[in-house]
């Protein structure tokens, strides 16, 4: 059930319905636990009780964090969290590399891969548990002892697939409340919805099959159409989560509940740094918080222990995304492009070539160089395509400057300049509702009839995946 979806806009209205309608916050909250709980299982009953088992043991683990303040309860929450997630996620992978290595040795050796199929959302719905499970460890959150808001914390159907990833202070204490109905809210909730299926289904599913055939096969293009693709796939990416995010935080707000903003118009960076403080903020954040700072941070007195941690930092981001060497190598990419980072603002490099790097032209393109180069590496099927790809771009050949890539693509791409730079405006900097009516009104009417007219269908969310 896709976000983009009849089925999903027709289960989000009927909860609504009955969520406004029912007068006790109890009932309320029952309602968003079953709506939630329907909505995960249309996808697989089987994982859905595996969730509610999941969430069942945290809660009951958290219990004794938060009465017994005993590190060995944290340990034993996130081992097991951890390992339901290196399952699902990593033991293929695991058993591929193995095979690997085994048959450097004995070209014959064979291991049988595992029969797994990945839960929707688990890489954001343990994190989250993570997170809860130190903060109640850290006295920083009371442990919940309503069972009720703690699974709605982790199953909340608007956020349950891909975040953005909530912590327990963030979102719990909005839903012992009994909301408001909120004209503002209903409005914003509206305006995000929409603002994030004109990114979504006008802009990143129009230009999608473009980049699929030349990522499929690069060497098949010119350095041009390779080129092309990996700006594509940048807008596309973005596109589609940034859009994903905002129907996130609309259909929230339809509840009245605020989520977390995980976008800020990341491709204006001046530094990889500036990069990932825009970027997906929520999982920055939570690699910053929980595992950046429980490998030393930056309190280390040596430098090289600080820009270690930067690197093992993004390495295992990069994992997180995917069982695939092409994630830790753009995770790796991420990571050694921070350590860069922070030596330059702490070099003795001559101030006059400092002020060149940092000038907003030459800065801004070196982080989108490194932004888009280690996009090939997200995005590629292989090691092996994504240096073809960086090959084809680089390297001067013949006919390299030659196009196979029709007119709706470079359409697509230039309408992505003022749609990004609007929905940022109206969304992150600006409310809406704040504007005088005829333009809010212009600006709705205008999102709508882009989504009319440009709408396409029949792509799943990027981040559904991981």
């Amino acid at each position: 059930m896709l976000f983009n979806s009849m089925e999903y806009v027709i289960l989000l209205g009927i909860t609504l319905a009955f969520y406004w309608l029912c007068p006790s916050l109890r009932g309320r909250q029952w309602i968003v636990l079953l709506s939630s709980l329907y909505f995960y299982m249309s996808w697989s009953k089987e994982f859905g009780f595996m969730l509610l088992g999941v969430i069942a043991v945290n809660w009951l683990i958290a219990g004794k964090v938060s009465a017994t303040k005993t590190r060995g309860w944290l340990i034993l929450s996130c081992v097991l969290n951890l390992a339901l997630l290196c399952y699902f996620k990593y033991m293929n992978f695991f058993l591929e590399n193995i095979e690997y290595v085994a048959r450097l040795k004995d070209p014959s050796f064979e291991i049988g891969l595992l029969k797994v199929i990945l839960p929707l959302g688990i890489s954001f719905y343990v994190f989250e548990l993570i997170s809860y499970q130190v903060d109640v460890y850290q006295r920083k959150f009371k442990h919940e002892k309503n069972p009720v808001v703690f699974a709605i914390f982790v199953l909340f159907f608007p956020h349950l697939i891909a975040g953005p990833i909530c912590r327990a202070s963030q979102f719990m204490p909005q839903i012992h409340v009994k909301q408001r109905l909120d004209g503002a809210h209903c409005y914003n909730g509206l305006y995000y919805f929409i603002a994030g299926l004109a990114l979504k289904c006008g802009i990143a599913d129009g230009i999608a099959p473009f980049i699929n055939v030349i990522f499929k096969a690069p060497d098949q293009y010119s350095g041009l159409d390779n080129l092309f693709a990996v700006i594509g796939f940048g807008v596309q990416i973005l596109c589609d989560f940034w859009g994903y995010s905002l129907m996130a935080l609309g259909a929230a707000l339809l509840f009245g509940y605020v989520l977390p903003y995980n976008f800020n118009a990341p491709y204006s960076s001046l530094s990889i740094k500036d990069f990932w403080r825009r970027w997906h903020i929520t999982l920055s954040n939570w690699l910053r918080d929980y595992l950046y700072i429980a490998l030393g941070g930056s309190r280390t007195q040596a430098k090289w222990k600080i820009q270690r941690n930067l690197i093992l930092t993004m390495l295992l981001g990069g994992l997180w995304h995917g069982a695939s060497w092409n994630f830790i190598i753009w995770g790796g990419l991420h990571g050694g492009a921070l350590a860069i980072n922070r030596w330059f603002e702490n070099s003795g490099l001559p101030l006059s070539l400092k002020r060149v790097l940092q000038w907003v032209p030459v800065a801004w393109l070196l982080t989108m160089t490194v932004v888009f180069v280690a996009w090939i590496f997200f995005r590629a099927a292989n090691a092996g395509d994504a240096m073809m790809m960086l090959e084809r771009i680089v390297v001067p050949a013949s006919g390299w400057a030659q196009t196979k890539l029709a007119p709706l693509f470079f359409e697509l791409l230039l309408l992505y300049l003022p749609l990004q730079w609007f929905v940022h405006r109206t969304t992150y900097q600006h409310d809406i509702t704040n504007a005088f009516p005829w333009q809010a009104a212009f600006g709705f009417a205008s999102l709508v009839l882009f989504s009319y007219i440009y709408y396409v269908d029949g792509n799943d969310f990027i981040y559904f995946q991981f």
